[in-house]
């Protein structure tokens, strides 16, 4: 199936690898580019990379050396991307998980970033 549908990443965003609570802030394009080992990764089918309006990107397609996310037509809910951020700050050791929030997604993905700093 060809697809046709043209979705530009909104930054910052998040890598979700399937079986790994554990997420990857990636706060902007340049970061994406610059990381060399987020494309030297071999993705399984179920890896994907989520950005901060909730769209969905699969990790599947590469040009030259570099991973080339597409769009999967498929956007996450606030609260699913807070139950991933979540489980995120569970394997971190983390308390009051349950009473994390936020607003919005963009500010969820931020939570990940923070927890990266400690």
């Amino acid at each position: 199936m060809v697809q046709d549908i043209e979705q530009t990443i909104i930054w910052p965003a998040i890598l979700k690898c399937s079986g790994d609570d554990e997420l990857i802030y990636i706060a902007s394009e340049e970061k994406w580019h610059d990381e060399e080992g987020l494309h030297l990764a071999r993705y399984h089918e179920t890896d994907v990379l989520i950005d901060s309006s909730g769209a969905v990107f699969s990790l599947l397609s590469k040009q030259g050396k570099h991973i080339n996310p597409e769009f999967l037509d498929k956007r996450m809910s606030l609260e699913d991307v807070l139950e991933l951020v979540k489980a995120h700050a569970a394997q971190q050791a983390s308390c009051c998980v349950a009473k994390l929030f936020a607003p919005t997604i963009h500010e969820a993905l931020t939570i990940v970033e923070l927890f990266g700093e400690e």
